[in-house]
């Protein structure tokens, strides 16, 4: 059940990111009109499973084209269209708080398509000002300290004691974790790769980036119980060349050209339309945002 109630919540957000998203449209083939399910009047088709695939991320795109996936995308909007229609016909649509977040939406959608229409042909950054933001932000694009560690964790510090004793009889630090672990990082022999600092629990961070190299200790007690930590190495703070970190630079160029513009074009029409804050000054952020991306 769990499962399902994250896939249906990771679905939402896709669906939603998908109507609102610059998604190339892409001509309907015959077998685009094929029908998958209908809920009355209301038909799903595989055009319909097909943009929602290629709204998401390319990392999670694969999983939208098994069965198991596609499946569970087709029961989610079937039951979307079927809860909607129980909703209309229980007038939910015509409450007043309802009516209120449906207009909104709908110049939300209209605001970003007309938004999208006039920064998608904002020119692409040059390789001149990437290197420019580079080193105008070095500072940026620094990887912090970081260490690499393997830990077992266990809910009693009793347990605990138990671990690091068979650890001085000779055993083997990634056979004991994958025994008698409850994180799921016992599948990897308790080895939990390379973490930068900050990234860790406060009580395990201020522990392990003081050990030497192969050391362990414990217990170490924290909210999800009590740790055994093996440090093996670590990485002092470095900062990162230019093309390590090229791809995120044009990203965040771009993303300023569209904040520049949308800024100058949202101010355009503040004036066009006469539009008037009555809100009483006082603390706080006075800036606007653009609709979300």
């Amino acid at each position: 059940m769990k499962k399902h109630i994250f896939y249906s919540s990771f679905i939402l957000l896709v669906f939603v990111t998908s109507v609102s998203a610059a998604s190339p449209v892409v001509s309907a083939s015959p077998a685009d009109n094929q029908i998958l399910a209908k809920i009355g009047d209301k038909a799903v088709t595989e055009g319909d499973l097909k943009e929602m695939s290629n709204a998401v991320p390319d990392k999670f795109k694969y999983y939208y084209q098994t069965p198991e996936g596609r499946r569970q995308t087709l029961e989610y909007i079937v039951n979307v269209y079927a809860l909607a229609a129980e909703a209309e016909k229980q007038g939910v649509d015509k409450r007043q708080d309802v009516q209120k977040l449906l207009n909104f939406t709908r110049n939300d959608l209209l605001a970003r398509f007309y938004l999208e229409g006039l920064t998608k042909d904002i020119p692409p950054p040059t390789e001149a000002e990437g290197k420019a933001f580079y080193e105008q932000n070095k500072g940026e694009f620094v990887t912090p300290e970081s260490i690499h560690l393997s830990h077992i964790l266990v809910e009693s510090e009793k347990d605990a004691k138990d671990v690091l004793a068979r650890l001085k009889k000779g055993e083997k630090f990634g056979d004991i974790a994958g025994q008698v672990s409850i994180c799921p990082s016992k599948d990897v022999k308790g080895d939990l790769d390379w973490m930068p600092r900050g990234s860790l629990a406060p009580e395990i961070e201020d522990v392990a980036f003081a050990l030497k190299n192969d050391q362990i200790t414990g217990p170490v007690k924290t909210k999800f119980g009590y740790h055994v930590i093996l440090m093996h190495d670590k990485r002092p703070a470095r900062e990162n060349s230019y093309e390590q970190v090229k791809d995120l630079i044009m990203e965040q160029i771009k993303f300023l050209k569209q904040q520049e513009q949308y800024e100058k074009i949202a101010e355009a029409l503040r004036k066009k339309y006469n539009v008037q804050i009555l809100l009483p000054a006082g603390p706080g952020p006075t800036t606007t945002a653009p609709p979300a991306r």
